[in-house]
């Protein structure tokens, strides 16, 4: 029997929140997202018939945890265990094997993450090399697991495609650390699972990767390497899997994954996390996040900032952090979080982004920018990219601050689009 599908509650969260803004039009969320909407809320709120609901989860799993839930759907995984600071019961390893270290972070074998152990002997080395190893890395233990001979590596992967509300199945006979190319496919059922031109072993690992996608309310599912054995069998060597944290008010089972703990907030994360508690109601300062970039980012939020995120990337530049400025928010309060931002070191450029904005003060909220970069007397190149509201008095403004604190800066309007200032930022930001 095929197992039930469910709305994913993903889905259900938007649905909910598309009801309240545009009751007169329901958009096409697939089977059973509006009957499922109207289970869950047609009498006490979501909030208080789940408690869990607004709690605040991080749901990619280390290998350890969807191993589990690999196992449960019958795919094969090593012999293995947990080593953390219990003793380990190793009655179930045999040697040689491998410890890996249990944290959320891809290309561990290249990163020196995962370590051939040949015998019992050598184990309290490798240990203490994956201590040292991930010092500075949140890390939830380490899984010891024997080594599987196998003749062939796949991957396999499933996640939903966002623009047909399909499955997006992945699979490559070329697994392992270097996947050159994979071929997809889009489904809706075991059925078609079953109809796909793939050897027969990789066919039934995947259905019982949708089965197990189905049950847990998985966002992505992917094994790799699925090594395949002599004897035709599967043996899954790795686990990389995402739950949607909007469906945890049905998986009260996973207050027993092992999360690993939060990388430690920088002096200007708390700072930023403490103006945001007494900043006033006007406009939105968002969540500021550093990342390991040298380009400095002041976003105007929504959609556009995602867009700025992928054209940076795109265009080969890094992110020194990700914070968005919205709503037309007070220029004091921007100039104070901007002081905080910029003052993160190593910043190269600077780049003030976003959309055409119909409420924002552009004017303002630009020159609230350049004042906390005055008072940091900050010496490295601007790029802008914004337009709206007062922003031909902003343009003016903004060349007249470069001319008296000898600081380049290029504005462009929403006639150049965020790929093309982009690049100008990346080429700012690589001459400085």
């Amino acid at each position: 029997m095929h197992p039930t599908w469910k709305a994913p509650a993903r889905q259900v969260t938007a649905f909910r929140a598309h009801l309240q803004n545009a009751p007169h039009r329901a958009p096409n969320f697939g089977r059973g997202a509006r009957a499922f909407y109207d289970e869950q809320t047609s009498s006490a709120s979501l909030d208080a018939r789940h408690p869990i609901w607004n709690s605040t989860l991080h749901m990619k799993l280390i290998e350890s945890d969807g191993k589990r839930i690999l196992e449960a759907a019958k795919i094969n995984i090593p012999s293995g265990c947990v080593i953390d600071a219990s003793a380990p019961d190793l009655s179930m390893i045999t040697f040689p094997a491998y410890l890996k270290a249990q944290v959320l972070q891809g290309r561990r074998g290249k990163s020196g993450l995962v370590l051939r152990v040949e015998d019992e002997a050598g184990l309290p080395t490798a240990i203490t090399s994956l201590q040292t190893a991930t010092n500075d890395i949140p890390c939830a233990g380490f899984l010891l697991e024997s080594a599987v001979d196998h003749e062939s590596e796949w991957l396999v992967s499933m996640e939903i495609d966002s623009a047909s509300g399909r499955f997006r199945i992945a699979t490559s006979s070329d697994g392992g650390m270097s996947v050159a190319s994979a071929q997809t496919f889009l489904v809706d059922s075991e059925d078609e699972i079953s109809a796909l031109d793939l050897p027969e072993n990789v066919r039934l690992t995947l259905v019982k990767l949708f089965r197990a996608f189905i049950q847990h309310d998985a966002l992505s599912m992917e094994i790799n390497p699925l090594a395949i054995r002599s004897d035709k069998s599967c043996v899954a060597l790795d686990a990389k899997i995402e739950l949607d944290d909007a469906a945890a008010f049905r998986h009260p089972e996973w207050a027993d994954l092992r999360i690993p703990p939060e990388r430690a907030h920088s002096e200007r994360e708390a700072a930023y996390a403490a103006l945001l508690a007494q900043a006033g109601h006007r406009g939105t300062l968002g969540r500021y996040v550093e990342l390991d970039g040298d380009i400095a980012l002041i976003l105007s939020g929504g959609g556009a900032s995602l867009v700025a995120m992928d054209a940076l990337k795109a265009a080969g530049g890094k992110a020194a952090n990700y914070v968005e400025m919205s709503g037309n928010p007070d220029p004091v309060e921007v100039t104070k979080a901007s002081k905080i931002v910029l003052s993160k070191p190593g910043i190269n450029a600077i780049w003030i982004a976003g959309s055409f904005a119909n409420f924002t003060d552009i004017q303002g909220t630009v020159n609230a920018v350049l004042a906390a970069i005055q008072d940091l007397h900050l010496h490295v190149p601007v790029v802008i990219r914004r337009d709206g509201p007062n922003a031909d008095a902003a343009v003016a403004d903004a060349k007249r601050w470069s001319e008296a604190n000898n600081v380049s800066l290029r504005f462009d309007r929403a006639d150049v689009d965020l790929d093309t200032s982009a690049r100008a930022v990346v080429d700012a930001a690589h001459s400085a």
